[in-house]
């Protein structure tokens, strides 16, 4: 982990939530080692968040008050069975999970296989 998502974990997420992005951040490094972190963003208004990226940045992590957010630049092309994609917009889609016991690990996989794809091309 790099000291500046463990500042983020302390400053920004709520403890009860710092285990869904710690599960998330696992993920990445099994599935996608050739995927690098970093934080993005960040103005007077808006703090920083982490994002992953492989050619391009693939997903963001944002906290809210209920859950963590995971913004896929492209999921509206993805394949999504399970309907675990919201969102309407012309390409990013979230996933929004409020508790580690509903963290969707399968649908999360095969999300972040396809951003790699997709953040590869």
């Amino acid at each position: 982990m790099t000291p500046e998502l463990e500042t983020f974990l302390q400053e920004r997420v709520l403890p009860s939530h710092r285990d869904i992005v710690l599960r998330f951040c696992q993920q990445m490094s099994e599935i996608a080692p050739e995927a690098t972190q970093r934080m993005r963003g960040g103005t007077e208004k808006y703090y920083s968040v982490p994002v992953y990226r492989v050619d391009r940045d693939i997903v963001a992590i944002s906290p809210t008050k209920t859950g963590i957010t995971f913004s896929f630049t492209h999921g509206a092309s993805f394949d999504d069975p399970n309907g675990v994609l919201k969102g309407s917009g012309k390409q990013s889609r979230t996933v929004r999970v409020s508790k580690i016991d509903n963290y969707p690990a399968a649908e999360m996989a095969g999300l972040i296989k396809q951003a790699v794809a997709l953040g590869t091309e």
